[in-house]
């Protein structure tokens, strides 16, 4: 009787928690809780990575070998969320068991899913790889056998980045907890994928977070092999010490200073040509059957003399401080906050907008940037504190008027980790509101959600700036304050003269700022003898035309192209609806590439069955590491990106009363059956 009470206080206590009752429906089997309060009954299989990279110019193509180890004296099956860069286009999968080498193959996302699920079911080894978010991708390892490893290997290729006479290489290596806003946002504007439902799709993009008291996991080894194409005067990384051998000329060897590293924040690579060797232009060129693919980079030059770039401004910053941002991360975004608060000028308004699962602002309506207001913002400022949720919707709709505003630049500058999962609903207002604003995400910490910050940056027509530790705030936020302060380089387009049928993307080519090169891809029939690029500074008109005759060669342009094209066709869904023209257009791309995108996945199966009929089979969530530079107790509770206080004092008093009804179970000897083991038979 009293264990019959105290269960129905439990589910009072839990349906009247906010975070619970309207956040999301958390079920059973979900890799938010599969791994919550108490670990599975047999250890988790144990994971390794290994990385190889290798830059070509401007192509990357990178090699992932995840290795999975099953320590337990049972069949084991593993699934792990990890995170790959958000412009990856993943077209290879592979499976080692053994001697046992099996390929994967692109297929519908609802078919892999049903193919995988048999072989799992029938004992079969087998493998898949799902995409969940441009930069959030799953492996699913079904049928480990016990005391054995499996092998996958995962391969993609990306475009170098290129800006202000540096090239840049980012690896991520976690998927920090991504906060979910209480009120649902529904299956039509959410991420495509064969099951949009809300509760579903926040399990998969916020895999269980190991204790950083119980020591860092997944180690990661990685080498870069780098043929620049260019003599280099420096090759730097930010995120983690390394070792940089020069074999001869353009070509460099870079590995890690350690010999692994936890996975608990994304690497990071630049290198810096000779003063007078930063490339003007670059073409490379791909035939495949009776096409050609083409990536084209075009340097524009600074803005032409007379072109006046410093118009007064209304500068609306906002930043977040909510649990993710705890530590580290708080103390960049006020030091990067403080320097663009001082370079105002007196002609310029502004405003800050704070936010975590509250919203305000320190004044009503933008100020003139005076002694007395940039004081103000300067006390402000410097008493934010990090925690509470992350409830970034309030705060993009305070700072986006969709206003018009011919007498100055309106300018939204948007400090953030972007630990957030309702990234399409938040790109939808972008687009509803952004009217004459333009939109400058900094992503903040060693981990941000680069798919979110760049996405918005796109669409707000700004430009994306990472600080990923203390000591880049100075030098990453003079760069930004070169180009908010400088004219942009608008209408960009690309001609390709006697060509009718090419494909150039990104379609239109979006503005760009002082150092940021134009960067397209091309997929024609045969490329001209030259590219003409046309553009406008203010009033001024811009024209460059680069010769193609001489094109370099690169392999793997088509799915660069491809992954391209499928970014474009999504981007072209219309909000609040799913669109099955783009889902078969899609398709129609990424089954030809042979590309994981938002409706296919790779998978791979055995064709013989491996474990016995008689023998079960665990599921195991794989937890990962916490960012490096976050808090644990700030984002602890639902994995979401920060819990408010009455949930954390909700969930312990149901803890509480869930420990004293087991205990009177115990008493009475009630046997207790494990709910957090799913065995297959």
């Amino acid at each position: 009787m009293i264990l019959a009470r105290l269960t129905i206080v439990l589910l009072l206590v839990l349906a009247t928690t906010p975070a619970l009752a309207q956040g999301r429906r958390v079920t059973e089997g979900t890799l938010l809780w599969k791994t919550a309060g108490q670990p599975v009954a047999e250890p988790a299989p144990l994971l390794d990575t290994d990385v190889e990279i290798r830059v070509t110019g401007m192509v990357v193509r990178a090699v992932v070998r995840q290795h999975f180890t099953n320590p337990s004296a049972e069949w084991a099956e593993g699934v792990y969320v990890f995170p790959l860069p958000e412009d990856a286009a993943v077209d290879r999968l592979r499976m080692t068991v053994g001697d046992r080498v099996l390929e994967g193959v692109v297929r519908e996302r609802a078919a892999a899913r049903a193919a995988y699920a048999q072989a799992r079911q029938e004992g079969r080894r087998a493998t898949m790889v799902e995409q969940e978010r441009p930069n959030i991708f799953t492996t699913s390892v079904a049928n480990i056998p016990p005391g054995a490893a499996v092998g996958i290997e995962i391969e993609y290729q990306q475009a170098v980045r290129y800006e202000s006479g540096r090239f840049a290489l980012r690896f991520p290596m976690v998927v920090g907890p991504r906060y979910i806003p209480r009120t649902p946002v529904s299956a039509a504007v959410a991420p495509a994928g064969d099951d949009d439902e809300d509760s579903a799709d926040a399990s998969r993009i916020t895999p269980p977070v190991a204790h950083p008291a119980d020591g860092k996991i997944n180690p990661v080894t990685l080498r870069v092999a780098l043929e620049a194409g260019v003599p280099l005067a420096a090759v730097e990384s930010s995120s983690h010490a390394i070792h940089t051998q020069t074999l001869s000329g353009d070509r460099y060897e870079i590995d890690l200073a350690e010999i692994s590293v936890p996975a608990d924040r994304d690497f990071q690579l630049t290198w810096t040509p000779v003063i007078g060797a930063a490339p003007t232009a670059a073409v490379l060129a791909e035939a495949r059957g009776d096409e050609v693919f083409a990536l084209l980079m075009v340097m524009p030059p600074l803005a032409p003399p007379g072109e006046d770039a410093r118009l007064p401004r209304e500068v609306v910053f906002v930043l977040d401080h909510s649990g993710s941002m705890a530590g580290a991360s708080i103390e960049q975004a006020r030091s990067a906050l403080q320097l663009a608060l001082a370079r105002l000028r007196p002609v310029d308004r502004f405003n800050v907008v704070r936010f975590n699962h509250r919203t305000d602002a320190l004044f009503p309506h933008a100020q003139a940037a005076d002694r007395a207001s940039l004081a103000a913002a300067q006390r402000y400022v410097d008493a934010i504190r990090a925690d509470g949720g992350t409830e970034m919707l309030p705060a993009l709709q305070l700072a986006l008027d969709g206003a018009e505003h011919a007498d100055r630049l309106r300018q939204v500058i948007f400090l953030t980790d972007g630990a957030v999962g309702n990234e399409e609903r938040l790109f939808q207002t972008i687009r509803e509101r952004l009217g004459g604003s333009r939109l400058f995400t900094i992503g903040i910490g060693s981990a941000p959600n680069s798919h979110f910050m760049r996405e918005a940056a796109r669409l707000g027509r700004g430009t994306f700036t990472y600080i990923g530790s203390p000591a880049e705030v100075k030098e990453k936020m003079s760069a930004l304050f070169r180009k908010l302060e400088s004219p942009v380089l608008a209408d960009v387009r690309l001609e390709l003269p006697g060509t009718a049928d090419a494909e150039i993307v990104p379609g239109p080519i979006p503005d760009l700022y002082v150092g940021e090169p134009i960067l397209v891809a091309v997929r024609t029939g045969a490329l001209p003898a030259e590219a003409v690029v046309r553009g406008r500074f203010g009033a001024t008109p811009w024209e460059a035309r680069v010769p193609l005759h001489q094109a370099a060669p690169g392999a793997g342009l088509s799915g660069h192209w491809a992954r391209a094209k499928i970014a474009m066709l999504l981007d072209r869904r219309r909000p609040g609806t799913v669109d099955d023209d783009v889902r078969h257009a899609v398709l129609d791309v990424a089954l030809r590439h042979h590309l994981v995108s938002a409706y296919t996945s790779l998978v791979a199966v055995d064709v013989t069955p491996a474990r016995p009929a008689d023998a079960g089979l665990t599921t195991h969530a794989l937890p990962t590491n916490l960012p490096d530079g976050w808090e644990y107790d700030a984002v602890a509770g639902l994995g979401q990106g920060a819990t408010p206080g009455p949930l954390h004092l909700a969930v312990g008093l149901a803890a509480l009363l869930l420990a004293a009804a087991l205990t009177l179970a115990r008493r009475r000897k009630l046997a207790l059956v494990p709910v957090r083991r799913r065995r297959d038979r």
